[in-house]
């Protein structure tokens, strides 16, 4: 079923509420803590006395974070977001998953300038953090034409529609620009590799009439970084079953056993135009366009001699590593017309298009099963997603203490699977990247619309009272109704605000969820097996009993204080609690003979090791606190100091099974690694702690981030396949990550009005992620578990199923800013 949004009219970001985050001011707009929200229905209110805490990130420190994506550099601000890259795991290169409160990406909802960004055509399917998930694509859009990025940290499922369980990320764009802007960064880290090089450019024009034009660019190239691990000789024979001393002499040669564990290399080029053009003095109309493709280069795992024999095939004595390229495409665009009028109703009519494309090249391998016969490149095939919105956005101030407001939505979606050629499918397929076989492929869409309306009381100019409700209707799926309210209350004035909402969400499954259906190759253990995953609707999962997948639901309290005893000391706290039931996950890979291979069996499947499904699997808890505080405009000598500390503490777990698994006997549909991805592997305590000064022509910023403990149950240790409420889970072995605190370092110099240069020293102190083994069974050594887990010494640094930050230490960045 598809994921519905509601009409993003920005109107109702002002009904969530705006939370001053960590960042310092910009150059060139208000203070964030004055910052209005567009489209503000009631009164103007600062970041402490709003209803809700929404993270709000200007422009400038994007840009001057150093790091080249908006994901990135949102990692190292903001606690409760979350997202790093994976080595080595296939598709899983083209996109970092991100998430918000360790609820997966598929539960944020992405805007821009309030409307609705298409979702990737990708899901993560590895077991990686944000396994079973989608999302947008954040690096999609240049990062000079971001004006400011507001993060939503509370259900908006009633505001928004699907999605919107964890958030909502909302990106706003530049306007009335009259100059142009250009940007170069280059990146290098300190071990040599993984040279960057980043173009931004932006232009604009304003009218006399008050309207605008802007148009912006990027242009990105990233080389490889390597962080190889030593693999263990005796080890290796074990897993492999080779010979010892052909094992040793072997990495006696290749200590690394030629394997490639690297930050993808990265070729991207995108382009945005943003416009707004007054047509009458009440009306306007609005239009912004995106097209960003990326190729992204990565590896498989090398096949050494004692792993796949390579004669006749590939002229390869020492072995071959698969290559894998994706070549992706985002593109979006949105048209407008907002109007007030004569009794003062603010009318907003809008579609929006978007979709995402990526094609899929392994090279530098073969089909076995075609000996001789095989090519050694392939195109296994590829995805492509899109939708068409529409939306319908009326509100109005009916008096000094009420604001109402009411629209529609309606979208259609369409999701496509593409097949491999045939080679790439026949029998076993394609070492490492085997193709999409014609029976999965095929375009699949659905419609769905909605209603909302949603009111706003002042009371007092102490007490304000929100509330929400919306219906949707989807073409597979059928109906929801979810409903929101939230509050503010003064205390002591405007120095003491208490504030809290309590909501109910839903979340559709994504038509990727739905349909996706393929044959690839999985590591367990460190061997390769072949995994069927299995679509929702097919004759696999009839067979089985897999029922159709049904909407997730939740319950959603967020209650909090603002303190702010000085315009320039604020202090803002607020916990939550999320429940989310029959949560959409994907499953173990199951290979219980008797309720998976017998029923698969009697249909004809049998070349699978096991197989997958996405399930409404479980009911999960999510509890947490979020502190925001900042310190600005302290004189010291003749310049300014500010300090700023965010932190994020959050406990998940699942709670018990969903009902819709009742009577379906499946033996560990959900084990310990999926729980562990799903609620354990990402910091329990996430903080950020910065400190900026400007003295004169230089600013300077220091800026720390803490990673604390993750766990994980990693495929490869004893007992990560018990089912995750067997009564013998919480006595097996666990991998822990233990408490980091990376240092970024700006400097920037202000040449004149027109020239910038700055110097960047990302995790200073080069900081890598450190983890050890617990709960270590009697009869398995400490070397047998480690080296199953990290693939025998290949992904020492990281494990081989996931980290919790970068891997790849100290970055050493210089810029150039020109405005002209």
């Amino acid at each position: 079923m598809k994921t519905k949004i509601n009409a993003a009219s920005a109107f109702l970001l002002c009904s969530i509420g705006i939370l001053q985050a960590q960042e310092k001011d910009s150059v060139t707009s208000k203070k964030l803590d004055e910052v209005v929200m567009v489209g503000t229905r009631a009164a103007p209110r600062s970041s402490i006395s709003t209803p809700l805490p929404i993270d709000n990130i200007d422009a400038a420190v994007i840009q001057s974070s150093g790091h080249s994506s908006v994901g990135q550099a949102l990692q190292y601000r903001i606690p409760s977001f979350n997202s790093t890259s994976a080595a080595v795991q296939d598709a899983t290169s083209l996109l970092d998953p991100f998430e918000i409160r360790n609820m997966g990406s598929s539960r944020t909802l992405v805007l821009i300038n309030g409307k609705r960004k298409n979702q990737s055509s990708l899901i993560f399917t590895q077991n990686t953090i944000g396994k079973g998930e989608t999302g947008a694509d954040l690096s999609s859009i240049p990062s000079i034409a971001i004006k400011k990025v507001e993060i939503l940290r509370d259900g908006a499922s009633a505001q928004y529609g699907s999605d919107a369980i964890a958030g909502v990320i909302n990106i706003l764009l530049k306007d009335k620009i009259n100059f142009t802007e250009a940007t170069a960064n280059l990146g290098l880290y300190s071990k040599g590799d993984g040279f960057s090089q980043n173009l931004n450019i932006i232009t604009g024009s304003t009218f006399k009439n008050g309207g605008f034009i802007t148009f912006s660019g990027n242009l990105q190239n990233n080389d490889y970084a390597y962080r190889n691990g030593n693999v263990n000789p005796y080890w290796e024979a074990q897993t492999f079953g080779a010979d010892q001393k052909e094992v040793d002499a072997y990495l006696a040669k290749y200590p690394d056993a030629q394997n490639k564990n690297a930050y993808p290399k990265k070729n991207s080029i995108s382009f945005l135009v943003n416009t707004s053009i007054p047509v009458s003095e009440r009306a306007s109309l609005y239009a912004n366009a995106s097209f960003a493709t990326k190729k992204v280069s990565s590896f498989a795992n090398h096949r050494t001699p004692y792993w796949v024999n390579p004669a006749n095939v590939l002229n390869a004595p020492d072995g071959f590593t698969p290559t894998f390229i994706g070549d992706l495409t985002d593109y979006g665009a949105t048209l407008g017309y907002k109007t007030k009028t004569e009794s003062e109703w603010n009318v907003d009519l809008s579609a929006t298009f978007g979709g995402n494309k990526i094609l899929y090249t392994v090279g530098n391998t073969f089909n076995a099963a075609l000996g001789a016969a095989s090519p050694i490149n392939f195109k296994p095939g590829g995805f492509r997603f899109n939708n068409i919105v529409g939306n319908i956005d009326i509100s109005k101030r009916l008096s000094e203490h009420v604001a109402l407001a009411f629209g529609s939505e309606a979208r259609r979606e369409e999701y496509e699977i593409y097949a491999g050629d045939p080679a790439s499918y026949y029998k076993t397929g394609a070492i490492s990247f085997p193709g999409s076989l014609p029976e999965n492929s095929g375009i699949f869409s659905r419609f769905n619309i909605g209603v909302y309306a949603d009111a706003a009381f002042d009371f007092s100019e102490a007490t304000t009272l929100n509330a929400t409700a919306r219906f949707e209707n989807y073409s597979d799926f059928g109906n929801a109704l979810v409903w929101k309210l939230s509050a503010r209350q003064n205390i002591i004035g405007k120095k003491l605000v208490a504030r809290g909402s309590v909501s109910t969400g839903f979340r559709a499954p994504t038509l990727q969820q739905v349909y996706l259906s393929t044959i690839q190759n999985v590591f367990n253990n460190g061997i390769v097996v072949a995994e069927g995953l299995f679509n929702n609707v097919g004759k696999e999962a009839k067979a089985i009993g897999i029922p159709s997948l049904d909407a997730e639901k939740s319950l959603n309290f967020t209650l909090g204080l603002g303190i702010q005893p000085n315009k320039n000391f604020s202090i803002t706290i607020d916990g939550y609690l999320i429940n989310v039931y029959d949560r959409i996950l994907l499953s173990s890979r199951m290979n219980d003979k008797a309720t998976i291979f017998d029923p698969l069996s009697n249909i004809g499947v049998s070349n699978i090791n096991a197989a997958s499904f996405f399930i409404n699997g479980v009911d999960t808890r999510t509890i947490g606190l979020d502190l925001v505080a900042n310190y600005r405009n302290i004189d010291l000598a003749t310049g300014k100091l500010a300090f700023n500390l965010a932190l994020n503490m959050n406990h998940s777990k699942i709670t018990k099974n969903s009902d819709k698994l009742d009577g379906l006997n499946l033996v560990a549909p959900f084990n310990r690694t999926e729980e562990a991805l799903a609620t354990t592997s990402r910091p329990a305590l996430k903080a950020v702690f910065g400190i900026d000064y400007s003295i004169k022509k230089w600013n300077v910023s220091l800026n720390n981030t803490l990673f604390g403990k993750a766990t994980y149950a990693n495929s490869g240790m004893p007992g990560a396949n018990l089912a995750w409420n067997d009564p013998n889970a919480g006595l097996q072995s666990y991998l822990r990550f233990k408490p980091r605190l990376t240092t970024d370092l700006t400097i920037n110099y202000n040449i004149n009005s027109k020239n910038t240069i700055n110097f960047g020293v990302l995790n200073l102190f080069n900081i890598l992620p450190k983890w050890e083994l617990r709960n270590l069974p009697a009869d398995k050594t400490y070397d047998e578990v480690y080296n199953s887990v990290t693939f025998n010494g290949r992904y020492q640094q990281s494990s081989y199923d996931a980290q919790h930050f970068s891997i790849f230490g100290t970055q050493f960045i210089l810029g150039y800013n020109i405005k002209f």
